[in-house]
């Protein structure tokens, strides 16, 4: 286990940060065979330039609890890539529901994205998580129960 500190975005991107310390683990993870499609649909019009970074908010898409996104690299828009799937607020386990509503979009070219116009597509897959034991805790953990 470590104690790590989240830095996240209180109200929007860009706008005031929070931060807040918390236990964190280091994951297993199997994926299974099951999976869906999500298509992150641009919810305002926005002036890209070309290598200027910036963030576009898209229709909400629900994440179940236990299951990772992962881009599908086939398609996207013609004026850019996005780089990130975001939220704001505080981050929530994997194991939690969670719901995407921006995107951090990277303009390949200058021009005009559209509400409407698809900026990609993202792979939700179901996974079984395995929590690892950090090195030391299980003996640690069996001295504390089986004290001879």
């Amino acid at each position: 286990m470590a104690k790590i500190e989240l830095v996240y975005w209180k109200d929007k991107i860009g706008g005031e940060t929070e931060r807040a310390v918390v236990d964190s683990y280091s994951y297993g993870f199997t994926v299974g065979p099951h999976g869906e499609w999500e298509m992150l649909i641009a919810k305002e019009d926005k002036e890209v330039k070309k290598n200027e970074i910036m963030n576009i908010k898209v229709e909400k898409i629900e994440v179940p609890p236990k299951s990772i996104v992962m881009p599908c690299f086939i398609m996207r828009h013609a004026l850019g890539v996005v780089s990130s799937l975001t939220s704001v607020g505080k981050p929530r386990p994997v194991e939690e529901r969670r719901v995407l509503d921006g995107v951090i979009f990277h303009p390949l070219a200058d021009g005009k994205v559209r509400k409407g116009d698809l900026l990609c597509i993202v792979n939700i897959f179901y996974a079984a998580l395995e929590r690892r034991l950090a090195r030391g805790a299980a003996e640690k953990w069996l001295q504390e129960r089986y004290k001879y």
